[in-house]
């Protein structure tokens, strides 16, 4: 799942059945994603994930992305 908000896209979520991983699904996926927000005038994709989880950020790496100095901060909303 992608987003584009006029100013930078997003990668919300890229998944992969376990059984198929490591096979070039995800990075298709990503790649797909890159094109169609490149086609809608985007300039810049940010993601988010768990800093704990290495194996996603090798991944992500591996395809030209980098860590950045950011700070992601949340908000739990009472229902």
């Amino acid at each position: 799942m992608a987003g584009y908000d006029g100013h930078r896209g997003w990668l919300y979520a890229i998944a992969v059945h376990p059984d198929q991983q490591r096979t070039g699904i995800g990075t298709m996926l990503v790649r797909h994603a890159e094109e169609i927000l490149a086609t809608l005038g985007c300039r810049k994709i940010n993601l988010q994930m768990r800093a704990e989880n290495d194996r996603v950020a090798a991944f992500y790496r591996r395809l030209g992305y980098t860590a950045e100095a950011r700070i992601s901060m949340g908000k739990l909303l009472k229902r």
